[in-house]
């Protein structure tokens, strides 16, 4: 009888972490947008296909003119290290909705193109998203390059609450919108 007592014991302790962990899908602003726009993973020890997408995530379509972008670079501390993204992105700073940064990138995104996100930070009032052509486009010189930008949102009185994410979302999408075949679920339809 005693073992009887020690197994509902034991079952009881298991049952209730188990019931723990069942949260709701989206805590917090981090969540939403990280669900929203899912990280894709690009190809960088492979010198032949170095910078095409080796994990989708997010596909998203440029909606303005003309944007900058710098060219995709990896590094290699020696020829026995791995090779690494060097991380040099043309930086646009969006505030209220509006860009007040261009920082200079030796690429130009025409409008439409799709970019992936490699990265998506959210800060006290900021959200950065790491971005990166899905496909080689063409240099200046004639040559075809991914191209690398990254978007910083500012947001006043941002509370990091799934609640901000609709506002979030929507100053977002006026500069990348998500293609059909994304995925991931706007706040707006998700209830």
């Amino acid at each position: 009888m005693k073992a009887h007592h020690g197994a509902t014991v034991c079952m009881a302790i298991l049952v209730l972490p188990a019931g723990v962990t069942i949260v709701p899908a989206a805590e917090n602003l981090v969540d939403v947008l990280n669900a929203r726009y899912s990280l894709s993973r690009i190809e960088v020890q492979n010198a032949a296909v170095q910078g095409k997408v080796a994990k989708l995530g997010a596909r998203l379509r440029v909606q303005a003119e003309g944007l900058p972008a710098k060219a995709f670079r990896v590094t290699q501390l020696n020829t026995k290290s791995p090779r690494f993204h060097v991380r040099d992105y043309a930086r646009i700073e969006v505030t209220s909705g509006h860009a007040v940064t261009l920082e200079p990138g030796e690429l130009i995104l025409p409008k439409g193109i799709e970019v992936v996100v490699l990265d998506l930070k959210v800060q006290a009032d900021v959200v950065r998203m790491f971005t990166h052509t899905s496909e080689p486009i063409s240099a200046s010189s004639g040559r075809l390059v991914y191209g690398c930008t990254e978007f910083v949102f500012r947001f006043d009185g941002m509370s990091h609450k799934p609640a901000d994410a609709a506002r979030v979302e929507q100053v977002i999408e006026q500069w990348l919108s998500p293609t059909s075949s994304s995925g991931g679920q706007s706040s707006l339809t998700r209830r």
